[in-house]
């Protein structure tokens, strides 16, 4: 019934949370001030300290945009104009709803990776073979733009049910290392994938399946001899020019200049091959594929078809939590860097609108870039007004300018691409300090890394995610466990093995569990309870009494004076005299965070077993949940409550105390405790 009631209170506060906000007018304005959150900073804005840095920061973040739109628009399988649309319409969207002052949305080589393996898996793309042959049914599946708009919308769609349900909690499996290791595998991908227009190859094999990595990786390796030497040269330079004008001129530059606005080299590559094909017409002389023609004008609106959207379904949920687990993970850092409040479920509604507007264009999903935010953050950006400069000198290019970028070789975009991945692919030198730092994680890092390269982008996701939900519930299944002892001169009690000086009090051993004691790891507490014993049965301080000595007493139990008398306590019905117990066991309850009714029938366990070995029990430290659950479950009938200490201290004290006081009164006699019975009640009749 109580959990009925605690249901029931629950979903009353969350249908209160969208109904409250219709209940007054103050309480509307205060919902629509949240859903927009540009009607609270733009009429706030400062038009004369913060608009020279936006638009510097902005045109700036611009430019980066141009050719990575195009370059990632190659990877995801769709037209080079695609890329300018997805880095301006739902970029734009997310002026209105996001919080995030520094975010540069756009696009992501992983997440434009993902979308052109759906795209070749449920779309119709002409291959570069001219000995290809047209399978039946190809002309009959949809265009690449159309699973992109699809995939797009259910991105967005999904997005916007984790903030209706606010489950932006889920990220948090997504561990650092987790997303490292998936990112550094995309990136492997990635780069196979750009291997093609790299060295002008033409009439590979395309490969689907798990393991389609390693053969393309072969089949490159074969082709190696049919390599285009033009777009080998041209590729060579394009990367020489990149990572030596990034790494070598722009310091260089920034330091005598005084300014952190970067040299776009991207961009200077871009223009700089793109005249160099115009003026020697490579592309016929040398057979040097181009990007060819790139419409001006505004693209059509045109409505997603949402009978795609159940085939794309599963990348659009792995898309999503990627987007998400970024976004949230640099927005978050951002905003606590530059000291202002960022609203995690407002993200996730600013996500879902951008995506779902964006799917009326021609776009695919968008994510947040670390490159580009951290130049932008370096340039000056102040606030969201610097995304609408940086939308509007994209909309500038592709509306008037974009008709000069068809001599544009697709040599150089790929190579823009492979420079772009560098920072992730570094990630692999970070493998042997994560080991020497933790090695559950680094574990998490390489499975996310080899199940992401060696089979799919977002199987390797899945697979990763439950690893790591499988390290997690093997540490709470194999916990470790401890032997605490008091603190020389303190009345703490700490591990035996980091702690030197401490004193061992003969008699008595305290005994540690740090994890929840649940029905996955109840058998594993019962043994290491037994090693606990057993360690201590071998040690001096199991065979004799400690003996108080005046001058030499230094530990004062200062709830003594609360305990009446032997002499004094009354004798209640059912109590009886047993031999005195001059060994103590205390169970340290703070490391039990959670308990259930397993846990509770293990302690009764331990607690009949020790008894049976004339050893007294103790419980110390246990914390509320862990309390209720014992009242629940009748534990105190089982165990009396003399036997529960708020903290360590009141139960050694006790202990110390009946250890010198000859003829107290015992606990009552406890049950045996019969774990046959309690297994068998549990299970089905039938």
């Amino acid at each position: 019934m109580i959990v009925f009631l605690k249901i029931k209170n629950i979903l009353k506060r969350e249908l209160d949370r969208y109904y409250e906000p219709f209940t007054s007018c103050s309480n509307f304005k205060t919902f629509l001030f949240n859903l927009f959150p540009i009607l609270g900073w733009l009429p706030s804005y400062n038009w004369k300290n913060d608009l020279t840095a936006d638009i510097v920061g902005g045109i700036t973040v611009g430019v980066l945009q141009i050719p990575q739109g195009i370059a990632y628009a190659i990877l995801s399988r769709q037209e080079p104009i695609v890329g300018l649309y997805t880095s301006i319409f739902p970029v734009f969207i997310y002026i209105f709803f996001g919080t995030s002052k520094h975010a540069s949305l756009g696009t992501f080589a992983v997440v434009a990776l993902m979308t052109g393996l759906a795209v070749e898996r449920e779309a119709y793309i002409p291959s570069d073979n001219l000995n290809s042959t047209l399978l039946p049914g190809d002309q009959e599946l949809p265009s690449p733009i159309d699973v992109s708009c699809a995939l797009v919308l259910g991105v967005g769609l999904v997005q916007f049910m984790m903030g209706v349900f606010r489950l932006q909690f889920l990220t948090t499996y997504l561990s650092d290392q987790l997303i490292a290791g998936f990112t550094t595998g995309s990136a492997v991908h990635v780069l196979v994938s750009q291997f093609k227009e790299l060295f002008g190859m033409r009439g590979l094999v395309k490969h689907s399946g798990p393991g389609y990595l390693i053969r393309n990786v072969f089949d490159i390796i074969m082709n190696m001899p049919n390599a285009n030497l033009m777009c080998c040269a041209i590729s060579f330079v394009t990367m020489v020019l990149l990572q030596c004008g990034k790494e070598f001129v722009n310091p260089v530059v920034k330091r005598k200049l005084k300014s952190n606005i970067p040299i776009p080299w991207e961009l200077v590559a871009v223009i700089l091959t793109t005249i160099f094909v115009a003026l020697t017409n490579a592309n016929d002389v040398y057979n040097v594929k181009i990007v060819n023609k790139i419409p001006t004008g505004l693209p059509e609106l045109s409505l997603p078809q949402p009978s795609l959207i159940p085939r794309v379904l599963p990348d659009a949920i792995s898309i999503a939590v990627v987007v998400v687990a970024v976004h949230l993970s640099l927005s978050k850092m951002l905003a606590k860097k530059y000291q202002y409040d960022l609203d995690a479920g407002q993200e996730l509604y600013a996500l879902s609108f951008t995506a779902i507007g964006g799917s009326f264009f021609p776009t695919f999903p968008t994510s947040i870039g670390l490159g580009r935010t951290m130049v932008g953050v370096e340039s000056g950006v102040k606030t969201q007004m610097a995304t609408f400069f940086s939308c509007l000198f994209v909309l500038s290019v592709s509306l008037y300018f974009g008709r000069f970028l068809e001599t544009l070789p697709m040599c150089v975009l790929s190579a823009i691409i492979v420079v772009a991945l560098k920072s992730m692919l570094w990630k692999l030198g970070d493998l042997p300090g994560l080991w020497r730092l933790s090695k559950i994680d680094c574990c998490i890092w390489m499975v996310a890394f080899f199940a992401t390269v060696l089979v799919d982008v977002s199987e390797g996701l899945i697979i990763a995610i439950s690893f790591a939900l499988f390290t997690t519930i093997l540490r709470e299944q194999y916990p470790k466990w401890h032997l605490l002892a008091n603190v020389k001169d303190t009345d703490e009690f700490r591990d035996t093995q980091h702690y030197q000086e401490v004193i061992f009090i003969k008699g008595i051993c305290i005994f540690r569990f740090d994890a929840p004691l649940l029905f996955h790891n109840i058998e594993c507490f019962k043994k290491c309870v037994e090693k606990a014993y057993e360690s201590w049965k071998s040690s001096p301080e199991f065979n004799s009494v400690y003996q108080v000595k005046p001058k030499d007493h230094r530990f004062v139990f200062e709830g003594v004076h609360r305990i009446a008398p032997v002499y004094q306590q009354p004798h209640h019905p059912g109590l009886h005299r047993d031999p005195i117990l001059s060994r103590h066991f205390v169970i340290d309850c703070s490391g039990f965070t959670f308990i259930d009714l397993m846990g509770v029938s293990a302690l009764k366990e331990v607690f009949s077993d020790l008894r049976k070995k004339q050893v007294q029990v103790y419980f110390a430290s246990a914390k509320i949940p862990v309390r209720d659950m014992f009242e629940k479950c009748n534990f105190y009938d089982f165990v009396s409550k003399e036997n529960f200490y708020p903290t360590l201290r009141d139960a050694t004290g006790i202990a110390r105390l009946r250890q010198n006081k000859f003829g107290f009164i015992d606990t009552p006699r406890a049950p045996e405790f019969d774990e046959v019975s309690n297994v068998t009640n549990n299970l089905p009749n039938h």
